[in-house]
């Protein structure tokens, strides 16, 4: 006589559930990770392009004023310091803009630097 008929189980175990929980839990949290890498990167990315839409706005009103009118000086803008000097060779202007920008999530203070030389 054959023994008793199995039936075939079923559905997951308790610790298959759990190490299927564990494993969604570690995925969530690198998805959390990342997504807090990215708000950073891309608050300082908006800030470097303030500080350069900035800089060029300098540089573009000194290119607009006569060369006997342009003087150094600096500015505060949305907590971007900006300090501009100015150089006399013949016939041109240099112009030499620093950016400072306010300190990042990691305390540092990051500095931008722009040059040129503008015609006489």
């Amino acid at each position: 006589m054959p023994g008793p008929v199995r039936c075939p189980r079923h559905g997951f175990t308790i610790i298959e559930s759990m190490v299927a929980l564990t494993l969604f839990a570690v995925g969530l949290l690198g998805m959390a990770g990342t997504a807090a890498a990215i708000q950073r990167l891309s608050a300082a990315a908006t800030a470097r392009a303030e500080a350069a839409a900035l800089g060029w706005s300098r540089l573009e009103a000194l290119r607009a004023t006569a060369c006997g009118a342009r003087t150094a000086g600096s500015a505060v803008t949305g907590g971007i310091v900006e300090r501009w000097t100015l150089g006399a060779a013949p016939g041109v202007t240099t112009v030499s803009d620093s950016l400072l920008l306010p300190p990042g999530p990691d305390g540092r203070v990051r500095e931008f630097g722009f040059a040129t030389v503008l015609p006489c």
